[in-house]
Parts: structure tokens; C-alpha cells; sequence
């Protein structure tokens, strides 16, 4: 067994712009000071992490649509309406 862990793979990230109001801004420059992160990037990260986990009802929807079939089906039915 090596010592040292061996590198983990890149994550492709992607950016975003968002605004957000000013102090919602601050604490969250703070949150990122008081848990040493290098950037607020990280507390953002994170904190959709943790939304994400904790909300049972959206894991739920995500198990009934895996991969956006809910939008799909959703144009699919608009597109016989019209019809």
C-alpha cells in the first residue's frame, strides 16, 4: 500500500454568474473565513451539497426523473396540444 494517496481526478466545473444581495454576500465572505476556506467558492459548494442530500422530496423527483424526462415529456405534450 502506497504512503501518499495518489491525486484525484479533476471535476469539470462551470461557471455561473449569479447576484446576490449584499449581506447574504458578507456572511457567506465571512462562513468562508471562519471554516479557512480558500474562496466562497467552496461555502457555495458545499451548502448546495448539503441541500441537495438533506431534501428528501427532491431526491424523490430525481429518482422519477434521472435525467430531465419531466421537461422532456412536459414539450413532448405541448407539442400535441398545438397540434
Amino acid at each position: 500500500m502506497p504512503l501518499l494517496k495518489s491525486p484525484e481526478s479533476p471535476i469539470v466545473k462551470r461557471k455561473y454568474y449569479i447576484r446576490i444581495a449584499e449581506p447574504l454576500a458578507h456572511t457567506m465572505e465571512r462562513y468562508a473565513e471562519f471554516i479557512s476556506a480558500n474562496s466562497v467558492e467552496h461555502v457555495i459548494s458545499q451548502a448546495l451539497e448539503l441541500v441537495f442530500r438533506k431534501d428528501s422530496e427532491f431526491r424523490a423527483w430525481l429518482e422519477k426523473y434521472p435525467s430531465g424526462k419531466k421537461t422532456e415529456s412536459s414539450a413532448r405534450s405541448a407539442k400535441k396540444d398545438n397540434l
